[in-house]
């Protein structure tokens, strides 16, 4: 037989970080719906922020919403590889200069 159910909540009602307890379980070939449990909740390893608010501080804190240790490598060599060009533009700079100089 199907079963179909709407419910609302008001905002007390609603729990940041829990979970309702299981109330279908398979027994013998048969499911069981354990209507005594059907109000319970348990918590949840859950962060403390939701996504939106953890985006909020980071936009108003000009951080990234999020980084790794590769995103960190990342940053670090792009940094080098500006740092090796710069060197390089210089270093052309300077043998131009010797060639100009010859040709005088």
């Amino acid at each position: 037989m199907t079963c179909q159910a709407r419910s609302s909540y008001i905002t007390s009602e609603i729990l940041w970080g829990y979970r309702f307890t299981p109330v279908l379980t398979l027994e013998d070939g048969f499911y069981e719906v354990d209507y005594n449990s059907f109000h319970e909740t348990y918590e949840t390893n859950t962060p403390v922020y939701s996504a939106k608010e953890l985006a909020e501080m980071a936009s108003r804190a000009e951080l990234p919403l999020t980084w790794s240790v590769s995103s960190k490598l990342d940053q670090h060599a792009e940094l080098e590889t500006e740092e090796e060009e710069k060197n390089q533009e210089d270093q052309n700079e300077r043998n131009g200069d010797v060639a100009n100089l010859e040709d005088e």
